[in-house]
């Protein structure tokens, strides 16, 4: 807009010139010398005959020089052709090592590393291109030959740190990182990357100051740095607990003003103020913390805040601190374990109905079984309670990428990242719980279990089929005794070397092979059916007596009610079905 209003106002003044020549006519006079000529005309006409000429003059002047820059400018024209189709090459070069097209995106790197000779994303699409097809060792080349140009040194300081990490070099990745943090402080990838490095490293100290400086350059807002930096205070008030307890109980503190719901730090705080007699401090750091995030390590080290205090008494701390969280299931559990060693068995059972009704867990029965054992003694509810622990889902734990760790750490040891264990259920042992309601369970008598033998009284026996199968298919049997269950469980005494020898020798000729086979049909099965039966009757005075073919042990029958037959059996006559099918199990 203000060029034509520039364009009209020259115009303008050009027609009001030419106006005051109109109005104000003269004579120019050009006489020429050498031709004694003397030229007179008008002024308009003068003023017309020197534009022309002046016109002229510089068509002319445009033309000749024209002619004579014409080599230069030709040649510009030809290069930016060229820049411009390399360009273009390098653009779909590009799009198609993204694409994982290996073959063209090679093909199109040639040809823009022809016509563009010094465009450093060429050397970056034959990275791509190289990492495409394998070739690591030509890829990694191509990234230090970036560190050359300033422009492109970071660039391939990011390509030598990715590969590192891919073959696991930590040091090299965390010395490319260091490079790019001096080249550049405030590049995320490698700020994060030097962090990780350090806390692998357990280098606390620099993990400070690798914080600060990122916070400085606005990587990190202020949550997430307060967060990170308590983790990082609390990692090293660890390091410092046994060499420099003033400064851990500094830096502890610390960690826990800046994250009050950061449980490690609270714990790491109580107990060393425990250990230098501050304890009305470490009540103090734990009770703020369970408020906003109960954990059943807070409620240990707060119930056992002071050395020596009887049990009653870490009762008493327990019931006070679950009042400061009320409802919370670990607050009840806190207490179920306190009554427990106080041998406040009513107390305990009712602080774990509301345990069993929020998380019914493999702690849970656990604690019931402990409850049972040490107020009743009842075996058989005891291995009840047992049972159920082991079908139940597992209970939460220090976990990070897939690691399950019985105390929280710093960091992660896989990758490295700070605050990443979390206390939660294991994901390999997440699954869906059978929905009972075992709060009722906690007061409520058990069904009587079936008896079961001792650890130091089973025999190794193969599993048994019911009486009346073994009966009706002819194959071995075994009965087992009843058992009272208020009186010891006694196992049969084997017999003598000699004894077992001379059984052997006499029932040698009677017995089949234990390992025949038994089919219909079969010659083994007549053998045993016409001569064993009687004979092993009339070895024993009427009462069946063999030997175990797994532990190559008599047993008789009246030694503990307990019978064992060989495999090749037929099994027991009909009138004594019954009586052996009463003590089958």
């Amino acid at each position: 807009m203000i060029l034509i209003a520039i364009f009209f106002v020259i115009l303008f003044a050009l027609a009001i010139a030419f106006a005051w020549l109109a109005d104000n006519p003269g004579t120019v006079t050009v006489q020429w010398p050498w031709l004694d000529t003397e030229v007179q005309i008008s002024l308009l006409q003068a003023v017309i005959g020197l534009a022309s000429i002046v016109a002229v003059v510089m068509a002319a002047w445009w033309i000749i020089s024209g002619i004579l820059k014409s080599p230069q400018t030709f040649g510009r024209w030809r290069k930016g052709r060229r820049r411009d189709k390399g360009y273009a090459a390098l653009s779909k070069g590009l799009v198609a090592a993204g694409a994982g097209n290996a073959p063209l995106a090679r093909k199109l790197s040639k040809e823009s590393g022809k016509l563009l000779e010094y465009e450093p994303l060429v050397a970056m699409l034959d990275a791509q291109t190289a990492l495409l097809e394998g070739r690591r060792e030509d890829a990694r080349g191509q990234f230090e030959s970036m560190l050359d140009n300033e422009e492109t040194k970071l660039l391939g300081l990011r390509g030598l740190y990715v590969e590192a990490e891919k073959e696991k070099a930590s040091e090299a990745a965390a010395h490319f990182a260091k490079q790019a943090i001096d080249h550049a402080p405030g590049t995320p990838w490698a700020a994060q990357a030097v962090l990780k490095s350090q806390s692998l490293e357990g280098d606390w100290e620099g993990a400070i100051r690798t914080l600060d400086n990122n916070r400085a350059s606005g990587l990190y807002e202020r949550p997430e740095y307060s967060r990170k930096r308590a983790v990082v205070l609390t990692g090293l008030a660890i390091k410092e607990e046994n060499s420099d307890p003033e400064m851990a109980k500094t830096h502890a503190l610390a960690a826990h003003k800046l994250a009050p719901d950061l449980v490690p730090a609270a714990v790491l705080a109580a107990q060393i103020c425990t250990r230098m007699g501050d304890t009305r401090k470490a009540a103090k750091v734990l009770e703020t913390t369970w408020k906003r995030a109960p954990h059943p390590e807070i409620a240990a080290a707060y119930t056992h805040i002071h050395a020596g205090d009887a049990a009653t008494d870490r009762l008493k701390r327990a019931r006070s601190l679950a009042s400061k969280n009320a409802g919370s299931t670990e607050g009840k559990f806190a207490i179920a374990t306190a009554a427990a060693d106080a041998a406040e068995w009513d107390v305990a059972r009712d602080a774990m109905e509301g345990v069993l009704a929020d998380n019914p867990s493999e702690r849970a029965f656990l604690l019931m079984a402990d409850i049972e054992e040490g107020q009743h003694g009842d075996r058989g509810r005891v291995r009840e309670w047992l049972a159920r622990a082991v079908g139940s889902p597992r209970d939460a734990a220090w976990t990070a990428d897939g690691v399950v760790s019985k105390s929280w750490a710093p960091c992660s040891p896989i990758t490295g990242q700070l605050d990443t264990f979390e206390w939660k259920n294991p994901a390999e042992q997440l699954g869906s719980v059978e929905a009972i309601d075992y709060s009722k369970l906690a007061n409520q008598p058990l069904p009587e279990p079936e008896p079961v033998l001792e650890q130091d009284e089973i025999i190794n026996e193969p599993s048994r089929p019911s009486a009346a199968d073994a009966v009706a298919a002819g194959l071995a049997t075994a009965s087992v005794a009843s058992h009272d269950r208020n009186a010891d469980e006694k196992i049969a005494t084997p017999q003598s070397a000699e004894d077992h020898s001379e059984e052997e020798d006499k029932s040698s000729d009677s017995v089949a092979d234990p390992v025949s086979t038994v089919g219909e049909g079969s010659s083994t099965e007549e053998t045993a059916d016409e001569s064993t039966e009687p004979d092993l009757a009339a070895s024993n005075g009427g009462k069946a007596k063999s030997a175990s073919p797994f532990t190559n042990t008599n047993f008789d029958e009246d030694s503990d009610g307990v019978i064992d037959h060989r495999p090749d059996d037929p099994g027991i006559a009909d009138d004594q079905a019954d009586k052996h099918k009463a003590t089958f199990f």
